[in-house]
């Protein structure tokens, strides 16, 4: 499970800056446990706008969400349970059986009125109070299966109690986002400045569809005039058929949860839907590769005021837009690479060729070095980097790639 365990670890980070991924996540960890359902919430008596601003949801609509914090929040057995015994406020992860004995659970209101028409009857969650800032708001998350399904077993609660301490941190940063000035105009300055040192461009939008902000990488790609644009405040695309389904994964997004997962499923090719977004290529003029696009709408939980560099309440930010321009050439990636891997100018100047799709022998050629040379820097590069097949050193190469820029390198 290691590149998998990496990625879940990567998203769980992204979501500090990126608080719409965190349903990307609870979908990672659902697929991993044979869950049905996900939810990360806080079981504090009080909630206010930071603590709201960690829920998160797999699979769970937006009329469950509202059942739920309305009717059956104050009836939910296993938080009861969990509270009674003290274990919100310690890090600990139980499965529902630990908690709440089967047939108590069969008879309640929660299990007949909501749980068991939604296939909710298996639990396991983890606590994620810290003893310090979480402690007070007591997170909590949450996976489901149906109750005619098996207990979750032993290597679901490893894998949840592994990822606790990532999760933890993801949300002790994220809540320190929020905590100056309301969480507004220090968080959305903040979020402004990261967004805009990434290295694939971003469009954030506002429930109408208009351009709130674009990042500088995304400026680039509109100012190439090379298969998208922004017309009027709204992002298009060029060719004819992309434009159109472009522009209905927007609309599906903007409408908001299972009706945006409604509308992109029923558009031919799209990829993925509702909350967890939607996948395009957008050809180019130039005939330079595709650029990759996706749209991925924020929950309820994740949208927020966007203020750009000089903060404020700014527009509320309902979906974001990130496109990879495969063919970018990225400066200052020889530096990047000595300094992360102590590759040699040389070696770092044959990755690069290789990441220019050219083979080893055309990059010997090019630098006017012998095959046999060629062949001997690969092999070290291999052994610096830890790799042993060219695609692995390239996947490990995009993957470095995807890192913020830094000042006054170009990257």
């Amino acid at each position: 499970m290691g590149q998998a365990a990496d990625r879940l670890i990567e998203d769980i980070y992204d979501t500090v800056t990126f608080p719409e991924r965190w349903g990307g996540v609870l979908e990672r960890l659902c697929a991993s446990a044979d869950a049905t359902h996900g939810f990360l919430f806080t079981a504090a008596l009080n909630q206010d706008a930071r603590t709201m601003a960690l829920w998160a949801r797999h699979n769970i609509s937006d009329a469950l969400l509202g059942d739920y914090a309305t009717h059956f929040r104050h009836r939910d057995l296993w938080a009861n349970a969990a509270a009674t015994q003290g274990l919100l406020d310690r890090c600990v992860v139980r499965r529902g059986e630990e908690l709440v004995a089967e047939a108590d659970l069969h008879r309640s209101m929660i299990f007949n009125d909501m749980l068991k028409r939604e296939g909710m009857g298996r639990l396991c969650s983890v606590s994620l109070a810290d003893g310090g800032e979480l402690t007070p708001m007591q997170p909590v998350l949450s996976l489901f299966r149906p109750a005619d399904r098996p207990p979750f077993p032993e290597e679901t609660l490893r894998l949840l109690q592994d990822c606790a301490p990532h999760l933890q941190r993801a949300m002790r940063l994220r809540v320190r986002l929020w905590a100056r000035r309301d969480g507004r105009e220090e968080e959305t300055a903040w979020s402004a400045r990261m967004i805009d040192r990434l290295p694939m461009g971003v469009v954030l939008l506002d429930a109408a569809g208009r351009t709130v902000a674009v990042n500088r990488a995304m400026q680039a790609m509109i100012d190439a005039r090379d298969g998208l644009r922004i017309v009027q405040g709204r992002l298009h695309a060029e060719q004819g058929g992309e434009a159109r389904r472009l522009a209905h994964m927007l609309e599906a997004s903007l409408s908001g949860g299972g009706r945006a997962a409604g509308a992109a499923h029923s558009l031919p090719g799209l990829q993925g839907a509702g909350l967890q977004g939607a996948d395009l290529r957008v050809s180019r003029p130039s005939g330079r590769a595709p650029y990759l696009l996706t749209v991925l709408p924020l929950s309820y939980e994740a949208a927020g005021p966007y203020g750009g560099a000089g903060g404020g309440d700014g527009e509320r930010i309902r979906t974001a837009v990130y496109i990879v321009d495969p063919a970018a050439v990225v400066p200052g990636l020889e530096a990047r690479l000595g300094a992360l891997f102590g590759l040699t100018p040389v070696e770092a100047r044959l990755v690069a060729d290789l990441l220019a799709d050219m083979t080893p022998a055309e990059s010997g050629d090019r630098r006017g070095v012998a095959i046999s040379t060629v062949r001997s820097q690969l092999r070290s590069i291999f052994t610096k980097t830890g790799t042993t097949r060219q695609s692995e050193l390239m996947n490990l190469v995009n993957r470095c790639l995807m890192l913020p820029e830094r000042p006054g390198t170009g990257l």
